[in-house]
């Protein structure tokens, strides 16, 4: 924090601010990405949020409301963390905000594109290759959200990394192309044009920021898994309130990504089932509940309404569910094909503190499984922040290519009117290219007590 006192314009450039919008919580970061892509957290909080199902906005004006709150509190932050006594009028402002895509509909598939060359392969050539990619056909009410390299082979033979440049008869190019229901980038879109389309007569209560729209599943492994692990085979599941989201990784490569539209809030139900409180059932859940009722010591719980439960049934309950759930993940696992070369199984999200549900991932799937752990956290960042809670907004963080925060004259900010964003945010195709074949706080109350919070 020490490094802050002095403001200038490269120790605030740097500054992220992130929001994930889960089914059951909104997570808020602020965050210094350093040149080594590790993160000081500065600023964290965590609310219950209101208008989120499955990880998908429902209700656009609660949403809105929510997150213009949100924004204003973290500019309040930045103000205070920044605040220059040789620049008495300069204040600071959030400019972008990265928001991590989320939602049960989200799935990727694989797309071949095949083409002839006769000579060198050009960067215009890739440029039409991903252009023609993105034209695959999908289903009514559905689009890509993100396209992930695969492989590209040269005349039948050989892989490479970079096309461009080669000299081949055939090039065979594959894309992970990601696609979503448009509700899950549309919704979230309108609530940022709300935001920023209120007006108020006060300025300081005016939002006027453009949301950076990230596909968390893709970058939460560069959070939480080695190079190693990526390389070898793994497979990250991030255990969610409402959706359970898998990748798995091979060759160092994102090769399979689903979204399951169920989660740990069905454990919960089922507990809920013997005419329990939604409270009550997850706090059952989290202080007496197990994957595997073997290891569990039996106890005999009382409940607020004078009943009392043998913690045997409670466990019974849950291990029933999660044998449903572990079925239908280990069935994904083979329709992906890659299960002989999975070395490992990482588990991350609020679901994933469960008791015993290491052991019982192992015995149904027959792959060694740990927890995960946040791997980018700068050494002066409190541990707190490596919880597996987190997994999914650093990841969200991870994929910030630039700065959040801007400087701006106090006088300004009163003639300044708020931006209406662009109803599309589109990315440079030149950018986009590059990095496809480059080489290539204060914290409020403690805001990380409760484990079962995403999606």
């Amino acid at each position: 924090m020490n490094e802050l006192t002095e403001m200038t314009e490269n120790n605030y450039s740097n500054i992220v601010v992130a929001i994930d919008l889960g089914s059951r919580n909104i997570r808020s970061m602020i965050a210094r990405k350093g040149e080594d892509g590790r993160l000081e957290v500065l600023f964290a909080k965590k609310t219950t949020s209101v208008g989120i199902e499955n990880g998908i906005v429902i209700n656009v004006d609660e949403v809105s409301f929510q997150i213009k709150k949100i924004i204003q509190e973290l500019r309040n932050f930045v103000n205070n963390l920044l605040k220059n006594e040789k620049e008495p009028n300069v204040v600071y402002d959030i400019q972008k905000v990265y928001v991590g895509l989320h939602g049960k509909s989200i799935h990727g598939d694989l797309n071949e594109i095949s083409r002839s060359f006769g000579s060198k392969i050009t960067f215009q050539d890739m440029e039409m290759v991903e252009a023609e990619n993105r034209r695959m056909t999908l289903s009514p009410g559905r689009r890509i959200v993100d396209v992930i390299p695969f492989d590209y082979i040269i005349d039948q033979e050989s892989s490479v990394d970079n096309p461009i440049g080669c000299v081949c008869q055939n090039l065979r190019s594959r894309f992970l192309n990601v696609s979503a229901d448009n509700r899950v980038e549309d919704n979230l879109r309108r609530c940022f044009e709300n935001v920023n389309e209120s007006v108020c007569k006060d300025p300081s209560v005016n939002v006027s920021c453009e949301p950076m729209f990230v596909l968390h599943s893709r970058y939460m492994a560069d959070a939480v898994l080695s190079q190693e692990q990526k390389e070898v085979g793994c497979m990250l599941l991030d255990f969610g309130a409402q959706t359970i989201s898998m990748s798995i990784y091979h060759e160092k490569k994102l090769r399979y990504l689903h979204v399951f539209n169920f989660g740990s809030d069905t454990i919960t139900k089922d507990i809920a089932s013997m005419q329990l409180p939604w409270d009550v059932s997850e706090k059952l859940k989290r202080s007496f509940g197990s994957a595997m009722p073997g290891l569990a010591s039996p106890v005999i719980v009382d409940l607020p309404n004078g009943r009392q439960l043998d913690s045997n049934i409670l466990c019974n309950t849950i291990e029933s569910r999660m044998r449903d759930i572990m079925q239908r993940v280990n069935a994904a696992i083979d329709l992906s094909g890659y299960r002989s070369v999975l070395d490992s199984i990482v588990l991350v999200g609020g679901g994933a503190n469960l008791k015993h549900l290491i052991e019982f991932v192992e015995t149904e799937t027959g792959i060694t499984c740990r927890f995960g752990d946040i791997r980018v956290l700068a050494q002066n960042t409190d541990a707190k922040y490596a919880a597996i809670d987190n997994a999914s907004i650093m990841g969200i963080m991870m994929a910030a290519e630039t700065g959040s925060v801007v400087s701006i004259k106090k006088e300004e900010t009163v003639a300044q009117p708020a931006v209406k964003p662009k109803n599309k945010v589109k990315k440079n195709p030149m950018k986009s290219l590059i990095s496809l074949f480059g080489n290539i706080g204060e914290n409020i109350g403690n805001v990380f007590d409760d484990p079962d919070d995403k999606e």
